[in-house]
């Protein structure tokens, strides 16, 4: 359901989380966010015997799955309140299925005792990625050598931002393979995501994770996992042939402040007029600064030369600032020839798909690169 952020998740998607299960005979299941239930329905099928539990926070879905599954336990709550989260004793299953909703949700001290006592974070913000909580209560409730198959957005793979997490599940748990999903796995949602097969044991010795992406497999150690976009070994030589910066105001504060401006709604109706004001913001976009929309399911990667005065510009815009005009136009001949599959590899998102100031500042340095050993060369 979209009003929780629920993908429902799709039958050769929850086959493959059944299918990573290596156990033999287990007892005892877990689904913390059970929805309509595909996945009860693809472990029973493997596992006739197994004893479920599930978990929905949509009392309708509760009521589907009662009659749908005759013996199962269900519980209709949020898995992520303390409530329905104590009523479920701490490694007591065998194994633990989840897709979990896709959203930021509010932090509570419930969530904040989670988060501390199993990663030992103790910085406190107003909200955390669902996804984290669900990840770490499903291996709280796992029994030793249990084992946890669960979806996640490609940020938790590859976004900086949470390489601690990534440091977190490789130092205290096997994490065994990563199947990377097919695009539009899921209805209502462009979500890239992974699905990970995790056994509640640690490590032992130097391991190698099973990556599969289509019909190929191939495994990637436990340090290529952690850094997978910190330690790209792109040179940085250049970087001061352009200043690349993403806006600060929202699209309606942009719109409130009076002010020109640039939103990806600029795309397709332009107006500007000048304003002496625009100075005083310390990031605007000025004649012949690239824009480029860094999200957008229907807009990102659009490409706007800026050719009038001063204006600011929100923060669902990049700008790229190059003064050198044949490095300019060298740029733009790579970006027109290399986005759409620049895009395919990079655009990211869950609801609406998005590029990083990361990965689209690495491709900059890439055509650098490329520009000036073509000046070398002639």
């Amino acid at each position: 359901m979209v009003e929780y952020k629920q993908f429902y998740t799709e039958l050769d998607v929850s086959v493959k989380l059944s299918n990573s299960i290596e156990a033999t005979n287990p007892e005892r299941c877990l689904e913390l966010s059970a929805g309509e239930g595909a996945l009860i329905t693809a472990i029973l099928d493997k596992y006739p015997k197994i004893s479920v539990t599930a978990v929905d926070i949509d009392n309708k879905n509760s009521c589907i799955l009662e009659s749908k599954f005759r013996g199962i336990e269900v519980i209709c709550g949020d898995s992520t309140s303390s409530e329905v989260c104590e009523s479920i004793t701490d490694e007591s299953y065998d194994v633990a299925l989840c897709n979990p909703p896709f959203k930021n949700i509010p932090t509570s001290d419930f969530i904040d005792s989670v988060v501390n006592a199993m990663v030992g974070r103790n910085k406190k913000s107003k909200h955390i990625r669902a996804e984290i909580v669900f990840l770490l209560i499903n291996l709280k409730k796992l029994k030793p050598l249990g084992e946890l198959a669960i979806i996640l957005p490609d940020m938790f793979f590859t976004s900086l931002n949470y390489l601690w997490l990534r440091k977190y599940l490789i130092s205290n748990f096997s994490l065994m393979k990563i199947i990377e999903c097919e695009h539009n796995s899921f209805k209502k949602t462009e979500a890239k995501t992974h699905i990970y097969h995790i056994i509640k044991k640690r490590p032992e010795g130097f391991s190698l994770i099973d990556f599969c992406s289509g019909n190929e497999c191939s495994k990637i150690s436990y340090d290529e996992f952690i850094s997978n976009e910190n330690n790209s070994g792109i040179s940085k030589e250049f970087d001061d042939k352009f200043f690349l910066f993403r806006g600060k105001l929202s699209g309606k504060d942009c719109k409130l402040s009076g002010l020109p401006y640039f939103h990806t709604t600029s795309f397709n109706s332009i107006t500007y007029f000048p304003d002496p004001k625009v100075r005083e913001f310390d990031r605007c976009a000025i004649e012949g600064d690239i824009l480029i929309a860094r999200v957008g399911t229907r807009v990102v990667g659009k490409t706007f030369i800026y050719n009038s005065t001063p204006a600011l510009i929100s923060d669902c815009i990049f700008c790229l600032r190059i003064e050198n005009v044949k490095l300019r136009e060298f740029f733009l001949m790579r970006w027109n020839a290399d986005k759409g599959d620049w895009l395919f590899k990079n655009a990211k998102g869950t609801c609406a798909k998005n590029i990083s100031l990361t990965a689209f500042r690495d491709y900059i340095r890439n055509v650098l690169m490329l520009f000036y050993s073509k000046q070398k060369i002639g």
